[in-house]
């Protein structure tokens, strides 16, 4: 167990923890955006930074990644820490103008309308978030990082089809400023990939890793409920009977 202070209050907790999580033992709040309890923490918004003081020298610190160590001394919400996160969160709005997040981020800030930046109108922040579901929760890795600097973004390999994706839209879930869409055709719709293939429902496409995979219907319903290849994926990962998923849920149940 280690010992440290945070805006003034003691909390001791097991090594390893950082000091994000330590605040919120504390129920201090501290924002964050590329955060998620269920993948690894990547520090890339600096959203949750914090000014750690420690063996008498202060530094600025994402509190998400930081581990918590004894005679630590954090502050969260100091005049400099403040002013850092509203930077960052009138880049990100700069970026991402129409994600709710960020507009109820820019409200609990006081931020306005960006004025030192660029509006580009995009929704892809490179928060991490979906690759790292992908990578760490599927165990799939279809997607990655493409570009650097301002232009990085989320992408499928080489900006082509990725044919690692499965569908199960864990990445549509998790993203946190819209900017991944997830649609489920009905049987005879029709759409167009932004590659120009054409998807015949039932099937789910994801525009962005320019996927469209046709749906499984249950024996039994008739009921499309989940991608063929994502199921034909799991049945070959767990070594499940080929029939196993013959059947959907409900009338499996």
């Amino acid at each position: 167990m280690v010992k440290l202070t945070i805006d003034g209050k003691k909390v001791e907790v097991p090594k390893g923890t950082t000091v994000l999580d330590a605040a919120r033992k504390l129920d201090i709040h501290i924002p964050t955006l590329c955060f998620h309890e269920a993948i690894t923490p990547y520090g890339g918004c600096r959203l949750c930074i914090v000014e750690v003081i420690r063996d008498g020298a202060t530094q600025i610190a994402s509190s998400c990644v930081y581990e918590a160590a004894d005679g630590l001394e954090v502050k969260t919400a100091t005049d400099r820490v403040l002013e850092l996160r509203k930077f960052m969160v009138e880049l990100l709005l700069a970026e991402a103008p129409e994600a709710q997040v960020l507009q109820d981020l820019a409200q609990e800030l006081g931020v306005k309308a960006p004025k030192r930046f660029k509006v580009r109108n995009e929704l892809c922040i490179a928060c991490g978030q979906c690759v790292r579901a992908c990578r760490e929760i599927v165990g799939v890795s279809a997607i990655d990082f493409a570009n650097k600097g301002y232009e990085k973004k989320a992408s499928s390999p080489f900006f082509e089809r990725s044919d690692a994706c499965i569908g199960c839209g864990t990445c549509f879930s998790i993203c946190p400023t819209g900017a991944i869409t997830l649609k489920d055709l009905a049987e005879g719709e029709t759409a167009e990939l932004p590659d120009g293939t054409k998807v015949i429902g039932p099937a789910r496409i994801i525009d962005n890793w320019k996927v469209g995979l046709a749906m499984k219907k249950c024996k039994q319903c008739g009921e499309p409920f989940a991608p063929q290849f994502q199921l034909e994926h799991f049945t070959k990962k767990v070594n499940l009977a080929a029939d196993f998923y013959d059947v959907c849920v409900q009338c499996r149940t």
